[in-house]
């Protein structure tokens, strides 16, 4: 082996001292790469070409590339032959893709459909098309992980898991919106936690403001998978409008369903109880939301549920948010005046709904704080009515 490795340097060392001294590097590379006559030569003369990371030998490995591709049913036949053409396949495509040679993105996806076997290969090719930011190819490779997020039943979960990651990464410096929905679900499918981690994180490199796609999620997808979308809306860049409107669609999916199912509804509360954190927290002026946050409110066994809710309709703070609120209040007035007294859950309700109309600034609660007063509250609530008052506009 040693001596087969000094043939072969001794012969770069000719045919470089044959070739003029004024050739252009590329020329020169490409005379040696095209003189040489064996595999192993021609192995050697890309080590040296990878080793410059130099743009002006691109087309000498896209000629090379393209050489390999046209080869690979030649060699299919012998192990040994298969396995050097991987090797050198495999090295001509990552050097491509350190070099981000947009004009290989062809052949490069040609190694992606034709990768003679091998996962690895496949994988450093789709990432290679990353590096190019070869986006004419998103769509195939948003379908490829789609594929794999879907077909658990792998036969080989390694050199899927493989793939599927290389289509995540790809995606990711990509940065086409038709990534995000597969990426999403690689995110929380049913590969290692070094792939979803990667999946999770590249969400917000894809899309800055990912609001259709996640739209598109809520309305299909299970319910701890609604919390997850609705999770990356509220964390991206989105407009604070755009993150109301997500939250409505999820509070909306998290009310249209009855089920008996314990679990269900617990993860149907969850997603409610994140929409609303969501609208308070992207200071959402929807009116949209105000029909559901009342629906909320009258069939909720969560105490916080509630709470959050009220808080959000002071948020809202517009002439609807505060007649729900005060109808709310009125109703507690009238029944406190009436010698039913509230309990201590229902006097917590009535402390955040008054808290929500003073929030608000908006007078149309006037009435129903002033009512608080002749309602045989304690002097505590009562203060806390005259407080809120005085911030009504």
């Amino acid at each position: 082996m040693f001596k087969k490795s000094i043939v072969i340097s001794g012969f770069i060392f000719f045919i470089l001292s044959v070739l003029p001294v004024s050739a252009n590097q590329a020329e020169v590379w490409s005379r040696l790469y095209r003189r040489s006559s064996s595999l192993e030569q021609k192995e050697m003369v890309l080590e040296n070409i990878v080793k410059m990371n130099d743009r002006a030998l691109e087309p000498v490995l896209m000629e090379a590339l393209e050489e390999m591709n046209n080869n690979q049913e030649k060699f299919r036949g012998d192990r040994v032959l298969m396995m050097k053409w991987v090797d050198m396949t495999n090295m001509i495509v990552q050097a491509l893709g350190e070099l981000k040679t947009r004009d290989a993105e062809d052949l490069v996806w040609f190694v992606v459909t034709h990768p003679a076997d091998s996962s690895i290969l496949k994988a450093n090719a789709l990432m290679a098309l990353g590096n190019m930011r070869a986006k004419t190819y998103a769509p195939e490779i948003a379908t490829m992980l789609r594929n794999l997020n879907f077909n658990t039943q792998q036969d080989n979960r390694t050199n899927a898991e493989i793939e599927a990651y290389a289509c995540v990464a790809a995606l990711q410096k990509m940065r086409d919106p038709v990534g995000f929905e597969p990426v999403f679900y690689a995110a929380s499918g049913w590969y290692s936690k070094r792939t979803k981690n990667l999946a999770l994180a590249s969400l917000s490199q894809i899309s800055m403001d990912p609001t259709e796609p996640v739209m598109e999620i809520l309305k299909d997808a299970d319910f701890p998978t609604k919390r997850i979308a609705l999770s990356v809306q509220k964390e991206s860049a989105a407009p604070e409008e755009n993150k109301s409107k997500v939250a409505v669609l999820a509070l909306d999916e998290g009310l249209k369903y009855s089920t008996t199912d314990k679990k269900q509804q617990d993860d149907m509360s969850k997603l409610r109880i994140d929409a609303i954190k969501t609208l308070i927290q992207a200071n959402a002026k929807d009116n949209a939301a105000v029909p559901l946050l009342k629906t909320a409110i009258d069939r909720s066994k969560d105490p916080n549920e509630t709470i959050y809710a009220y808080y959000a309709l002071g948020v809202i703070a517009t002439d609807e948010a505060v007649a729900v609120l005060s109808e709310k209040l009125t109703w507690y007035n009238t029944r406190q005046a009436d010698g039913i007294a509230a309990s201590q859950e229902q006097l917590g309700y009535i402390k955040q709904i008054i808290n929500s109309i003073g929030m608000s600034g908006n007078s149309r609660g006037m009435g129903a704080l002033t009512e608080v007063q002749f309602s045989n509250y304690t002097p505590a609530i009562n203060r806390l009515a005259k407080q809120a008052m005085e911030k009504l506009n």
